[in-house]
């Protein structure tokens, strides 16, 4: 495949010229990344079916030759009646043409089909001593192909089939339905492949040798039906297709049509993978740019933000950012929102400041703890009606000077920017979000008064004095309805989803899930792999009741044999999660071990998916990387739900 790019750059016009082949290799695997991908998805959709395809290659043969330009009920009727007709493929030989033109005639191009079967089959009979092709299964691809492509109306994709169906060979056969996606789904895009107007012949030269061996039997068949059923000629059922956020033609639709409207714009710093924007988003904010450092955190906001086109998540070090590139990005128009979450782990009680005596951290020599001063200047600089800066309560007691950091921040903006400031501290569970998080939030406004103190519905877990007529808190059981069960171990990266009647018509699902649009109604599901554990770690947590940690099973069961840890600093290192209360807060220490996040019910931590459930993703969110990208991905994100009510005190201000 390198060798097939470096033969014909000009196809790849984003490979840059001079480009080594290491660095065509590694941009190559992230294309077959995706591609595999696709094919893993559709895969799951539709099961690689035979669709009628023969396993004899003769009869394959004739098969494909009754296809061409035919409904696939129509060409497979002709089939069946010619083979009922002729039994044996030798029989047809020596029949008036008009007979063989009246059996296929149903399906269209009669006459040519019938001429084509008559000489197809005298070449096998001339070449082999009958009508089979069981002597070429012995030959190498490109002999069989040629040989294939010689009969008469056998195209090369015709040739691929028969191959691919009825021979075990590894090629890929490009019909209508396999080109009519990969076009619309852009196939190589981001090495610059343009299929556009190219006809079924071209598309099939272009793509033979760009889909890896393993994947193309699977792929072509699950593409053809994908074709037939969802991404339709005419009518294409966008709004049902599981490919939509990894369709460039979908993608570009989204960001024309949000464009197109008037909807309040923000830019999102240090947007890791997409909380804050998500609750801005679903606020009816537009994107217009994101940033952030991972390459891999920022590929997952990408996918799950249609909107937002490519050119606009930038990959890159704050530090380095002009503000004139965000300019550019807006045009003439004023930025409406600001927002950020700038890195917390310096600031964080459970990182590095309660280590301070056992490795010498000091905070002032954290680098990590300034970066905040980047975003303000990009406020600075381009003026946006209205700013929003979160991060964990140690911002606002850790000290800058004679100032806490995020009094600095907010220093900052009144004293260069004339900005009014406000700071606020949030605990999630207010808000109807089922965990205990506690943030704190710099808001600040240009030219008005700054957004008033979002207020939630629910009891914040943390005030004592809540109000009598709030809602009770969501719980972690309401967070987890309908989630499949799992295994220690078990799962994998999508698969399909069998809902169950019971968790669509319990209830609860009405205060949490239905209310704030985290159901969906797709038959996969993503990022729900249980981690493996050993036999020692999963008989301590079949031990543990919900709320129990590591001590009560040393006193109540005398199993201090099965800690790991030193009792004297970790003493709950291990814990099982109540059901009946908010989660703790989910943190990207999950990364490491789920012993503290031990699942309330089942045998094991939780997954990705039920973390994200927890910090209120919806179910059509997925995460990229690997299981340690995705855990730090959930860990660090503003929750969504919690976003989107301070997206909404920021629009009622704007709309003032």
């Amino acid at each position: 495949m390198v060798d097939r790019i470096e033969s014909d750059r000009s196809a790849f016009p984003r490979i840059p010229r001079g480009a080594s082949r290491e660095s065509v290799r590694q941009r190559l695997d992230e294309a077959i990344a995706w591609i595999r991908e696709v094919s893993r998805i559709l895969e799951l959709l539709h099961g690689t079916p035979r669709l009628g395809n023969k396993r004899d290659p003769v009869d394959e043969l004739v098969y494909i030759a009754l296809s061409r330009k035919t409904r696939e009920d129509a060409y497979q009727a002709s089939y069946d009646a010619l083979k009922r007709t002729f039994p044996r493929w030798e029989d047809l030989l020596g029949q008036p043409l008009r007979r063989i033109e009246r059996i296929v005639e149903g399906g269209g191009l009669g006459e040519k089909k019938a001429r084509s079967l008559v000489g197809a089959l005298s070449a096998l009979k001339t070449r082999f001593g009958s009508c089979t092709l069981q002597p070429a299964r012995r030959w190498p691809d490109d002999r069989l192909e040629e040989f294939l492509c010689s009969l008469p109306e056998i195209s090369r994709k015709s040739a691929y089939c028969v191959m691919m169906y009825s021979m075990g060979r590894s090629v890929f056969p490009v019909d209508t339905h396999v080109g009519r996606v990969l076009r619309r789904l852009g196939i190589y895009r981001h090495l610059g492949l343009d299929l556009e107007g190219l006809d079924h012949k071209q598309l099939q030269a272009t793509l033979a040798d760009l889909i890896p061996p393993n994947l193309r039997y699977a792929l072509h068949v699950n593409l053809v039906v994908h074709g037939r059923e969802v991404c339709r000629v005419v009518g294409p059922r966008c709004d049902a297709c599981e490919l939509r956020k990894l369709c460039r033609t979908f993608r570009e639709a989204e960001a024309e049509r949000v464009e197109a409207g008037d909807q309040p714009t923000f830019i999102d710093l240090f947007s890791g993978a997409g909380g804050l924007s998500e609750g801005f988003a679903r606020a009816g904010f537009r994107p217009v740019a994101v940033l952030d450092s991972d390459p891999v955190a920022l590929k997952t906001h990408l996918l799950n933000h249609p909107a937002l086109r490519d050119a606009n998540a930038i990959v890159g070090d704050v530090r380095e950012l002009r503000p004139r590139t965000l300019a550019n990005v807006l045009g003439r128009r004023r930025l409406d929102v600001l927002i950020g979450a700038p890195p917390c782990q310096g600031f964080s009680m459970a990182g590095f400041r309660s280590k301070v005596t056992s490795n010498g951290y000091r905070m002032a020599h954290d680098e990590r703890n300034y970066l905040f001063e980047y975003l303000v200047d990009v406020a600075l600089a381009l003026r946006p009606r209205l700013f929003l800066m979160e991060n964990v309560p140690g911002m606002k007691t850790a000290r800058k000077d004679d100032l806490s950091f995020l009094d600095a921040a907010a220093r900052m903006l009144e004293k260069r920017g004339g900005y009014r400031t406000a700071i606020w501290q949030l605990n999630a569970t207010a808000f109807g979000v089922p965990q205990d998080r506690t943030r704190c939030f710099l808001a600040a406004a240009a030219d008005g008064p700054v957004p008033p103190v979002p207020t939630g519905e629910y009891q914040d877990v943390r005030k004592r004095n809540f109000d009598v007529d709030a809602l009770p808190p969501v719980t972690l059981d309401e967070a987890l309805i309908g989630i499949p069960s799992r295994g220690a171990g078990q799962g994998t990266a999508v698969d399909r989803w069998e809902r169950s009647d019971a968790a669509a018509k319990d209830t609860r699902s009405r205060r949490y899930l239905a209310k704030h649009r985290l159901l969906g109604a797709s038959s996969l599901i993503y990022n729900h792999h249980a981690r493996y554990n050993n036999e020692r770690d999963l008989e301590l947590y079949a031990l543990l009741r919900p709320g129990e940690d590591s001590v009560h099973a040393i006193e109540r069961h005398g199993r201090d044999d099965l800690m790991r840890y030193r009792r004297d600093v970790f003493d709950d290192k291990y814990a099982r999660l109540r059901g009946d209360r908010p989660c703790k807060t989910i943190v990207s220490h999950l990364a490491k071990d789920g012993n503290g996040y031990i699942h309330p019910r089942e045998v094991r931590s939780l997954t990705v998916r039920e973390a994200a459930r927890v910090q209120s993703f919806p179910d059509d969110y997925v995460f990229c990387g690997s299981p340690t990208d995705q855990w730090v991905q959930v860990g660090n994100a503003v929750p969504p739900v919690m976003s989107e009510a301070i997206a909404r005190t920021f629009l009622r201000v704007l709309g003032r």
